[in-house]
């Protein structure tokens, strides 16, 4: 398994794909280290099993993240290793990844989308196992209230991203980060 390391503007980050296609990234972190912690715990992997990835074989990825991190509007159309994905967990995260950029759903909106209405809280703990963050864009869904609700990344950084996806600059979204 190949990966990559690179700060952005909210912190380091971590993407690591098979030959597959992209298997993990890891939201931004405050440290290189904690990035590659994080990658070590998601993926199970020993540092000797992760390679780091030779120029260009995570084509573009990083380089669109660095960029999303920022405020870009970027396309997340990559590939992905979904070997290990249950059915249900992939019918989930393919109806997440349909979200549009800058809009929000439900939880009850993505178990209607599968067919299973009854099964929000489900949905939410396949969201909350979401092994590449931001290509399914799990930070969209929401509280049917309207209300930010779970993120493994934690909701100060759901709301920061939504933000992004809103159009406010990165320094008020920084601010916002700064009072949660």
């Amino acid at each position: 398994m190949e990966y990559s390391v690179f700060h952005t503007a909210l912190g380091w980050m971590a993407v690591s794909r098979t030959d597959v296609g992209v298997s993990h990234i890891v939201l931004p972190r405050p440290s290189r280290s904690s990035c590659m912690a994080a990658m070590r715990e998601r993926t199970g992997l020993s540092p000797g099993e992760l390679r780091e990835a030779t120029p260009g074989s995570l084509g573009t990825l990083p380089e669109r993240l660095v960029r999303y991190m920022k405020g870009e509007q970027v396309a997340f159309s990559d590939e992905v290793d979904t070997l290990t994905w249950t059915p249900f967990r992939t019918r989930v995260w393919e109806a997440t990844r349909r979200i549009p950029y800058g809009e929000t759903r439900s939880y009850s909106w993505v178990a209607a989308a599968i067919g299973q209405p009854k099964a929000c809280r489900a949905v939410g703990q396949a969201l909350h196992r979401n092994p590449v963050p931001v290509i399914v864009p799990c930070h969209r869904v929401i509280g049917a209230d309207s209300s930010l609700t779970g993120f493994a990344g934690g909701l100060g950084l759901k709301e920061r991203l939504l933000s992004l996806e809103r159009g406010q600059t990165l320094a008020s979204v920084q601010s916002v980060a700064g009072a949660g």
